[in-house]
């Protein structure tokens, strides 16, 4: 199984206005577990933008999760909810420590987390927050958790927060996946039919149409092309935010 990925994320017009920093992080990784069986993992936290250290928050999310995900393929190839909720209690951990050394609070470095494994015949997803999880079986495309709003407008959940446990979202398929994509809040008017609470095909269609006939080896240019669409003229007019994207497929054509 070869997984071809591409993935950026680009700061958004309300933040470069202000001087501000892109508060989003991914991170795609590709592991061994014990059985020498490849497994494909992608992350990707966007900091909350009322947080005084967003930006280090997503990235203290993002690869503590990864960290915690490459010790449980170390020690087992079975992943439940229950090792789901250890990568989250040491995202937290990690962040408190931060806080500690910074004379500042978990919330200052709040922000969301989504996350995906996918195995050769399984895959594995979660979230606590917004933005959304596209992800393709066979002939099959779908949003794997609808993005969750907080408790006001505008507010979502955070995997800092006391209670994320209770916001955290779940899947396990014993189905392998074919294509994926993770995206921030900032792409979900853009990539997501809201009506039908569907992925909003002619948003990834090109671009996996794109993926699938590149090599390995191409991948990395695609980068730099993924970045310029999200910092376009037709995409900014429509958000602010910022925005990140990941997509992988192993279809080839």
């Amino acid at each position: 199984m070869t997984w071809k990925t591409v993935s950026a994320s680009v700061v958004g017009t309300s933040h470069t206005q202000q001087g501000g920093e892109c508060q989003d992080t991914c991170l795609v990784q590709s592991l061994i577990d014990r059985n020498q069986q490849q497994r494909l993992v992608c992350l990707l936290s966007d900091g909350a933008g009322s947080a005084r250290f967003a930006a280090k928050g997503a990235d203290l999310a993002c690869s503590t999760a990864l960290t915690a995900i490459e010790h449980t393929f170390k020690t087992t190839n079975h992943i439940d909810g229950s090792a789901v909720e250890g990568w989250i209690c040491a995202v937290r951990a990690a962040v408190t420590a931060a806080a500690n050394e910074s004379d500042a609070t978990s919330r200052d470095y709040a922000c969301t987390l989504l996350g995906a494994v996918l195995g050769p015949e399984s895959s594995v997803f979660f979230q606590i927050g917004d933005g959304a999880i596209v992800v393709a079986s066979e002939d099959v495309q779908g949003v794997v958790f609808w993005p969750e709003a907080g408790r006001y407008a505008n507010m979502t959940n955070f995997v800092t927060d006391d209670d994320s446990l209770m916001h955290l979202q779940i899947a396990v398929t014993s189905s392998p996946a074919a294509e994926l994509a993770l995206f921030s809040d900032g792409l979900q008017r853009l990539a997501l039919t809201y009506e039908s609470q569907t992925p909003y095909s002619p948003f990834f269609d090109p671009m996996f149409f794109v993926l699938r006939r590149k090599s390995l080896s191409e991948c990395e240019a695609l980068t730099v092309q993924l970045a310029q669409f999200l910092d376009s003229k037709q995409v900014n007019e429509r958000t602010d935010d910022d925005k990140t994207l990941v997509l992988a497929t192993r279809r080839v054509v």
